[in-house]
């Protein structure tokens, strides 16, 4: 599977619309608005999830792998 793939599987459109908003805020300078805090912090906050779900994964996967243990 290529990285085009994967980014398309597991990425949504909302989050596309999240980074392109937070994206446009940050090239214009309004990063000390309310919206921008928002954002951020939404995306901050799906990246953790994101984060901490493929390492459990991973976790898991290493597991099966060394027959359970």
């Amino acid at each position: 599977m290529s990285l085009d793939d994967t980014i398309n599987t597991s990425v949504s459109s909302s989050d596309f619309s999240l980074l392109e908003g937070l994206y446009q805020l940050a090239i214009t300078g309004h990063t000390d608005e309310w919206e921008f805090e928002r954002l951020n912090n939404a995306v901050y906050e799906r990246l953790l999830s994101y984060y901490a779900s493929a390492e459990g994964a991973t976790r898991t996967a290493g597991l099966s792998s060394l027959g359970g243990q």
